[in-house]
């Protein structure tokens, strides 16, 4: 029988390192009003990289649980959502619950 191998070092998760920034303490990311008038603004000029940012950064700021279950999505799409290494293209519908949550 052949022994299968394991990985020796566990792979550092890439959103852990970026929650030592100095960013999330901002108290603007929590105001959840101020972040969708924002989202709308980069919506509205078709700016998908800061529309990233300040979703992400935001996200990273909330519980996950709670946004999940408000806006009626699993709390994986979020990470997926989060997630640096992953193209970021998700589906309108998860846009607009997200939003619409966050406008709640």
């Amino acid at each position: 029988m052949v022994k299968a191998k394991i990985l020796k070092k566990p792979k550092k998760s890439a959103l852990k390192s970026l929650k030592g920034q100095e960013t999330f303490a901002r108290p603007e990311l929590k105001d959840a009003k101020l972040v969708v008038e924002t989202l709308l603004d980069c919506l509205r000029d078709g700016d998908v990289e800061t529309f990233r940012e300040v979703l992400t950064t935001h996200l990273m700021t909330t519980n996950k649980m709670k946004l999940s279950k408000k806006a009626g999505i699993g709390r994986r799409t979020i990470y997926d959502l989060m997630d640096p290494s992953r193209k970021f293209n998700p589906e309108l519908s998860t846009l607009s619950a997200i939003i619409h949550a966050l406008a709640a």
